[in-house]
């Protein structure tokens, strides 16, 4: 559909509905007609949802939602639609509410926007993802979508006080909100906003090493000093080693996660024992300068692990055992590279291995794993609110692998997190494909050459 299309179709319809606009709704977007057959690939001006611009992990999700929605937006997602989704998700997990809201925030802006930050005035002075007109405020705001997703969940909450909103049907929470005059329109998208928001409130990249952001795990490895990283392929293959930089030879071992919330996995490490560092993905294996968070760990650099999100506020959290003290504490991520004060889990980790991260049970929350006493590797099943279930002993013979288990995330592209380790002695390189609920297969050889790199 050509603009000049879309405006005077808009044009049409506004003449038809103008005796809903004589009577707005305080806050509401007077006579939100919501998108005619064919809006969805119409040409309008838009503005960035995200500030950064969009990355290689939004356009990678796109392709995979648009294998899976089913309403408006099959086929229709892009790199732009997915970062404009992502910044109303952070506002909502930022003001801590539950990924309902973020659902129905996401449902109402496939029907008003199709997911664009609209900049042009298409639908009387309306803007932005939620079509807001002028009394909800100015136009920086409401092309802010920051600003835009929050003046909407405030008023979802007046609507419906005492978390009513979490009940009620999601399509007559957002007509309560806009007041549209084609109510009907919202229920039928709820279900593909529900998968959209699945996608991303988990951190995409969580515990996991993503670098080129096709959403298969990679290894990686600073031993020798300069970071190489070996990116999965799927089906537990992995291209050759490509070699990212040198200059790693002050830091601890790095860790993967993602701590700014941009869907890319980032690097976290200790330089010199004291100051944790981060650097942030930028996709095709490219990282940005090291990011220094703050001094004091020199106690948890050996042990420094990612946890993928543990609390449930949908941030990556990290994890240590303080030195002399075999005492496990984590750090809650806040997202943007920032975490919150030490919180102590409990003592008892002086007998087991360095502990990794991963979705083990497949229940969606980080949990840990390790090897209790060179021999026996255990799990624990993260509950949320930092809290994790008592040990699950998975099974022994782990002692010539202890030392270099490690946390892969999804190589073989059946959603469940996979570990692997060297063999000490050897060189040679295994991994377990996990199976869910705490399960691993049998091992399987991806080669020999690895000492080096752990």
């Amino acid at each position: 559909m050509t603009r000049t299309f879309a405006r005077h179709a808009a044009t049409a319809m506004l003449t038809t509905f103008a005796i809903v606009a004589l009577s707005p709704s305080g806050h509401a977007a007077a006579d939100p007609t919501g998108p005619p057959t064919g809006r969805v690939t119409a040409s309008y001006a838009t503005a960035a949802c995200d500030p950064n611009g969009t990355t290689s992990g939004d356009a990678a999700l796109a392709t995979q939602l648009n294998g899976v929605l089913t309403a408006t937006m099959k086929g229709y997602m892009t790199a732009y639609r997915v970062s404009c989704a992502r910044m109303i998700v952070k506002a909502a997990r930022d003001r801590g509410l539950a990924p309902r809201a973020a659902v129905i925030a996401v449902t109402t802006t496939i029907v008003e926007s199709t997911i664009q930050n609209i900049s042009e005035t298409v639908d009387h002075d309306s803007l932005g993802l939620f079509q807001q007109r002028a009394s909800w405020g100015s136009a920086a705001e409401r092309l802010n979508p920051i600003w835009a997703t929050n003046a909407f969940l405030d008023k979802m909450i007046r609507e419906y006080p005492n978390n009513a909103w979490k009940t009620a049907p999601i399509g007559e929470v957002c007509q309560a909100v806009q007041v549209s005059a084609y109510p009907d329109r919202y229920q039928p998208q709820a279900g593909d906003a529900q998968k959209i928001v699945d996608a991303l409130w988990k951190p995409r990249s969580s515990q996991s090493a993503d670098f080129n952001a096709d959403g298969v795990g990679d290894i990686f490895s600073a031993a020798t000093g300069t970071l190489t990283v070996w990116n999965g392929k799927g089906s537990n293959n992995f291209a050759s080693a490509v070699e990212i930089g040198p200059g790693w030879g002050s830091y601890s071992k790095p860790i993967a996660g993602d701590f700014n919330d941009d869907g890319i996995s980032d690097l976290a490490a200790v330089k010199d024992g004291s100051t944790l560092t981060i650097w942030n993905g930028k996709g095709d294996n490219n990282f940005s300068s090291g990011v220094e968070v703050g001094p004091g760990w020199a106690l948890y650099d050996s042990t420094l692990t990612s946890l993928g999100d543990v609390n449930g506020d949908g941030h990556t959290d990290i994890a240590a055992v303080r030195e002399g003290t075999g005492t496990l504490y984590l750090w809650n991520g806040k997202g943007d590279n920032n975490f919150a004060s030490a919180v102590e889990v409990g003592p008892g980790w002086a007998a087991f291995s360095k502990p990794v991260g991963g979705d083990f049970n497949g229940d969606g929350i980080g949990d840990l794993a390790a090897v209790k006493d060179g021999s026996m590797l255990t799990v624990w099943n993260g509950k949320g609110d930092n809290n994790f279930g008592s040990a699950v002993e998975v099974g022994p013979g782990w002692a010539l692998y202890d030392s270099t288990l490690m946390s892969l995330g999804d190589v073989n592209g059946d959603g469940h997190t996979d570990i692997a380790a060297v063999r000490e002695g050897t060189g040679t390189l295994y991994l377990w494909n996990g199976k869910g609920d705490n399960n691993f297969g049998s091992a399987t050889e991806l080669g020999p050459g690895w000492a080096p790199y752990f």
